[in-house]
């Protein structure tokens, strides 16, 4: 399978396995099992109990059919039941969990390309005598898989539109392995500019230190590397020396992706 290296500006690339269109088709097809097997329970549950009418059937079979990927792939992460089985997964091209609005502008794109949705429009059109318009829709079709097979990252439209990409779940590096790390603090502040002197890989080394002392339980090694740091970068603190390299990796990561 083709690797997938994506650059981050954390001193690693990303390797990822991309997911091949045969294990995306097989997790189409469980996902498209799942739909068709709830439509069918829905429509013998709708049928014993008499309920009729277009509000019934659109609130009951249609959005939960229509919204299956947007909901699965928000709730799992960038997963739906078809691609967990098959170990695949949607990821941003920072490697990370794709954010709602990728999610939601992927699914937006999958109404039109989605093969099903494809083969209704040809079923309807075989009815008529309009050759054109059946050929233009089995077009619809065919362009997606072009596009799948020609982009080097294996994506999609949606996944163009969206800065997304479709891997295996078992990746040779996560962005774990790099310095990257969420500051979910809004109003998040600074307190170590002077960081930004530093290059990548003496980030990393602060990181490993970190995972050392984590695990190994002793800060004899983060307490002389906070020394010299702060001996080299010109700075003043109290702070005790795994806060302040905690600190300092915050502070980078947030200068550094609000560039």
């Amino acid at each position: 399978m083709p690797i997938i290296k994506i650059p981050t500006v954390f001193n690693i690339d990303l390797e990822f396995e991309a997911a091949d269109l045969g294990r995306r088709a097989v997790a189409y097809l469980i996902d498209l099992l799942i739909r068709g097997a709830y439509l069918l329970l829905m429509s013998l549950f709708l049928g014993k109990i008499g309920a009729e009418g277009y509000f019934a059937v659109t609130i009951f079979i249609g959005a939960p059919i229509v919204f299956y990927y947007l909901i699965s792939e928000l709730a799992m992460k960038g997963q739906s039941l078809g691609k967990r089985v098959m170990d695949i997964r949607v990821v941003s091209l920072m490697g990370n969990v794709p954010s709602a609005s990728q999610i939601v502008l992927r699914w937006m794109f999958r109404l039109v390309e989605s093969p099903l949705f494809t083969l209704l429009c040809v079923f309807a059109l075989a009815g008529l005598s309009d050759a054109w318009g059946a050929m233009i829709i089995l077009l619809m079709g065919i362009v997606p898989v072009v596009v799948v097979l020609r982009n080097p990252y294996n994506q999609r439209l949606g996944d163009l539109a969206a800065g997304t990409i479709l891997v295996r779940t078992k990746e040779r590096h996560t962005i774990q392995d790099t310095i990257f790390r969420e500051v979910h603090q809004p109003d998040y502040t600074p307190q170590f500019s002077q960081i930004l002197r530093l290059s990548d890989r003496d980030l990393s080394k602060i990181k490993t230190v970190l995972d050392t002392v984590a695990r190994t339980g002793d800060p004899s090694m983060a307490e002389r590397i906070s020394l010299r740091i702060k001996e080299v970068l010109h700075i003043e603190t109290d702070m005790e020396a795994i806060p302040f390299l905690e600190t300092l990796l915050n502070d980078y990561n947030y200068l550094v992706t609000r560039k």
